[in-house]
């Protein structure tokens, strides 16, 4: 079939200006068709998908092309081509795209935040608007009221929009604040503002609106923690996005007391408290997304540090699949989860993702109508539905007194945030033996240590023996950003060392605007999973070493974690320098 001019232009993803001053809306029309129809007639997606039961499989609230997508049937650029054709708009990738300062001036940044809408080209009396949702007529008529300009409308993605939008009106956020806020010269320089001043200007709206508007970049960004970090004389803002910190911005020492402020009135903390460090928690809605926010304040030398954890519940809350636990890995640590009575233990240092797996597996538990108890310190995700407790040291509420309590309340599962001690490991076998399925964290290199370590700390071998179902030993590795792979040049040591063939091809990410020029996008789990056999049975009992359990472990299925991750290297998910990182002896 010949592609005629009309189709050229629809199926062209604009990535400049250029291409879209030179685009006019009558070059485009309205498809009929539903989206999976349009797929279909770009040649994006087979008739006999497209037939199928589109609904099986699918989140809460995700939609038709988000599911495709992430089912790898379609790209997501393919899936908004589609979109684009359907509203007969064109179709604009932001993150490669330079918006023009002159458009900027016509759309405020608070109004595109709340409306989600990006200004991006002025052409004389046309002014060109991204927006995600190019059939809001109500949207469309308050552009042309407020710009007094003939508005034509691209579409974006809701992530582009709103990286675009942190890129282009952040530092109006800080001008503003810093304009607004009134401080008083004597109370600055003597470094020491009172705390009804500090608090009076955490509650004036520019700085409102700049905290809040850092965190929702945060999230936006994928980000796991923001660092607020004050020097001489300024203050640095970085993210940690897939477990590396970028510095996002900077802003005046000037502001710091208010924006300290306004974090510790979101955490409710003592403001007046500026010599003791303070933690507190809170939770934002951004975008039908529920994050939960774990604050921690440190005095430091240049003022306060700052350092908030973003927690998405949605995430943690998810499926095996969605962590990188893959197809035949995935089936087996469902099974351990439909167990009745039980220990599943999940290890790793800390930033491992361990408390992450542990959320997923309960989100599993959940669907079985059961009684789920958890203990933590802290708790790291709030969950509707499940009963969790804090442990607190001050009154001697520990996590084996906890578990004395709980066994009371009839639980059917208990989830103890980590074993520390032998009076909790202890706790949590009787609880195992007595008919309930245990979940817990460890601190440990491996699965194998793991099984010898809780022998270590005093637990019977006949005990531990009925009582362990599994061991999921986990790190987190950084994912290649798929659109800019490039082949990996690689030490001929680090190859033996990994245990990776001679000739074997390995790529890693060169770095674009889609992953920041970082070359990574997102994170999985590299993982080995030990299933207690009754080979493995004996040897606990017999109190074999770690060596031991790890030969008879492997003869029964189980793939090393340093196999793993290269086994992700082979396939181009991860670079071989990830495997060599996260390699176990």
């Amino acid at each position: 079939m010949t592609l005629t001019a009309h189709d050229a232009v629809r199926n062209e993803i604009i990535t400049s200006p250029a291409q879209l001053r030179s685009h006019r809306q009558g070059d485009y029309r309205l498809n009929s068709k539903r989206l999976g129809g349009v797929l279909v007639e770009m040649g994006a997606l087979t008739a006999e998908l497209a037939d199928t039961d589109l609904q099986i499989g699918r989140r809460p609230g995700e939609r038709i092309g988000e599911y495709l997508s992430r089912k790898g049937w379609v790209t997501s650029d393919q899936v908004y081509l589609a979109l684009a054709q359907r509203f007969g708009v064109p179709y604009v990738r932001l993150r490669d795209f330079t918006v023009e300062p002159q458009a900027l001036r016509f759309v405020p940044g608070k109004f595109a935040r709340q409306h989600m809408v990006m200004p991006l080209v002025l052409d004389k009396q046309r002014l060109i608007i991204a927006m995600t949702n190019p059939a809001d007529t109500d949207l469309l008529a308050m552009l042309h009221f407020m710009t007094g300009r003939a508005v034509e409308v691209a579409l974006a993605s809701q992530d582009d929009i709103s990286f675009s939008i942190s890129v282009h009106y952040g530092d109006e956020e800080v001008k503003t604040a810093l304009e607004m806020l009134e401080v008083e010269s004597a109370s600055m320089e003597a470094g020491t503002p009172s705390a009804r001043d500090t608090e009076a200007s955490a509650n004036e709206k520019p700085v409102v609106r700049l905290v809040h508007n850092l965190i929702t970049d945060a999230v936006i960004r994928r980000a796991s923690d923001i660092h607020i970090r004050p020097r001489e004389h300024g203050v640095d803002v970085h993210f940690r996005v897939d477990g590396m910190l970028r510095k996002e911005r900077e802003f005046s020492k000037s502001l710091l007391p208010a924006v300290v402020g306004r974090i510790k009135i979101l955490g409710r903390m003592d403001i007046a408290e500026r010599r003791l460090p303070q933690d507190g928690r809170s939770r934002i809605r951004y975008q039908d997304k529920e994050v939960d926010l774990r604050l921690s304040v440190i005095p430091g030398l240049y003022g306060e540090s700052v350092v908030i954890r973003l927690l998405d519940i949605q995430f943690a809350m998810g499926k095996l699949e969605d962590l990188g636990f893959q197809g035949e890995d995935a089936r087996r640590i469902q099974h351990l989860l439909t167990r009745n009575n039980g220990i599943f233990l999940v290890t790793g240092p800390t930033g491992s993702g361990k408390s992450t797996t542990l959320y997923t597996a309960l989100g599993e538990v959940q669907r079985q109508n059961v009684n789920i108890i958890t203990v933590e310190d802290p708790v790291e995700y709030h969950v509707d539905g499940i009963t969790q407790i804090q442990v607190n040291h001050v009154p001697g509420y520990t996590f084996a007194r906890a578990l004395r309590h709980i066994l009371r309340h009839d639980p059917d599962v208990i989830m103890v945030g980590e074993i520390r001690d032998p009076e909790t490991a202890k706790m949590a076998v009787e609880s195992a033996l007595t008919g309930h399925l245990v979940l817990s964290t460890l601190h440990t290199n491996n699965a194998a240590t793991t099984v010898t370590r809780l022998l270590e700390i005093g637990i019977e071998p006949y005990l531990l023996n009925s009582s362990l179902l599994g061991v999921l030993a986990q790190r987190l590795v950084r994912c290649n950003c798929q659109q800019c792979l490039v082949e990996e040049e690689v030490d001929p040591d680090v190859r033996k060392l990994v245990g990776a063939g001679p000739d074997t091809r390995f790529f890693r990410g060169a770095g674009c605007d889609a992953c920041h020029q970082t070359g990574i996008r997102g994170r999985r789990a590299a993982y080995e999973l030990l299933e207690v056999s009754v080979a493995l049975r004996e040897l606990v009992v017999a109190e074999a070493s770690a060596a031991d359990i790890q030969i008879q472990a492997v003869r029964d299925g189980m793939t090393p974690l340093t196999r793993h991750a290269l086994h992700l290297a082979e396939q181009r998910i991860i670079p071989l320098s990830e495997v060599y990182r996260v390699r176990l002896e």
